[in-house]
């Protein structure tokens, strides 16, 4: 992927919001059971921009077209009287929001986090820790818990951030587009920002997220030349990968995983949250979406899932497993800014 040239960067971020969110308001249209997907045609390879880009023109949505539509294991269940709290990027805000309880129903308004700037993928580790990826200056920040200092910087040389997770070993996986030489990559780091090595695969193309399963394997989805959505794997976060052969996706989303290590992943040109059971190679139990969701990660306790609804400008939560659709909070959130990343907190502890 190219990045653009003779625009600044904030004018290209501000064209990418402007022409993406006049996707966003064609994107899906009303219906009793909530909004329904739009006929459209799949487009050729050649018209998809990966993400949101800070420097270009268009993101996750092709040009031209409409989608239809970490301490230990005392996290792994967090009890009710734990205070939860979610935070959730725009990319055409300036700041995380911060929503203080996860069970949103009222929709109170949220407060201002910490910085943002075209911003895609956040996630919280299992410190509480806040990590924001900026794609105007290509870093990611670690925050201390609760919207606290910043506590690290990484600068990813290799492109443009836009989406970051962790492994059971404390490794930092920061995923980029727009890689400034080739296809877009993964790059590992230590807990202190030393870089380890990149994570590629031959069919990387346009990738959307990166996450890790329970044992420590690493998984990127990715949207091929072919407009094939893929996941592919990186057993224990090395070298090489393998494409799981059992998932194929119209626009896939952000990788995340069960107590089970069950795949949950949306096709958010379908709208669907599919659960693939391992090994990954059997059909996946789905679900509707309510718009298109890219980061649907899991809440605290593993029993809610939150999708982040770049067509409405919400907050999306269902039920898990299931997915049965529950309510939707709104405060402060625009489908103009579009609605990118979401991060629970206390995230979900995957981490045994």
């Amino acid at each position: 992927m190219k990045r653009f040239s003779g625009l600044t960067r904030a004018a290209s971020a501000a064209s990418a919001v402007t022409l993406l969110a006049a996707g966003c308001s064609g994107g899906a249209s009303q219906s009793s059971s909530g909004f329904a997907p739009a006929a459209a045609s799949r487009p050729s390879a050649a018209t998809y921009r990966p993400m949101i880009d800070a420097r270009g023109v268009m993101s996750q949505w092709p040009q031209g077209f409409v989608p239809n539509g970490l301490r230990r294991a005392s996290l792994r269940t967090a009890p009710d009287a734990v205070k939860t709290g979610v935070a959730v990027a725009q990319f055409g805000g300036s700041s995380v929001l911060w929503f203080d309880n996860s069970n949103n129903k009222k929709n109170v308004p949220p407060s201002n986090c910490v910085p943002a700037q075209s911003t895609n993928g956040i996630r919280v580790d299992r410190h509480k820790n806040l990590w924001v990826p900026n794609g105007i200056n290509d870093t990611v920040t670690e925050y201390a818990p609760n919207c606290g200092a910043a506590l690290l910087t990484i600068t990813d040389t290799t492109g443009e951030p836009a989406d970051v997770g962790f492994d059971r070993s404390n490794t930092v996986y920061v995923m980029n587009i727009n890689n400034h030489s080739g296809p877009p990559t993964v790059a590992a780091y230590s807990a202190t920002g030393k870089f380890k090595r990149t994570l590629s695969d031959p069919t990387f193309n346009s990738l959307f997220g990166v996450n890790s399963d329970r044992l420590g394997n690493v998984y990127v989805s990715n949207l091929t030349t072919q407009n094939v959505g893929t996941v592919i794997e990186f057993p224990k976060g090395k070298m090489p990968g393998t494409v799981l052969s059992g998932i194929n996706l119209g626009l896939p989303g952000v990788p995340a995983f069960d107590s089970k290590g069950n795949l949950i992943i949306t096709d958010w040109e379908a709208l669907t949250l599919d659960v693939y059971a391992p090994p990954y190679t059997g059909s996946p139990t789905t679900s509707p979406i309510e718009g298109s969701s890219i980061w649907c990660p899991l809440g605290p306790q593993e029993n809610r899932v939150y999708c982040g609804d770049a067509d409405n400008g919400s907050i999306d939560v269902f039920k898990y497993p299931g997915g049965k659709y529950l309510y939707s909070y709104t405060a402060d959130l625009s489908p103009s800014e579009l609605v990118t990343g979401v991060a629970p907190s206390p995230a979900w502890g995957y981490w045994k």
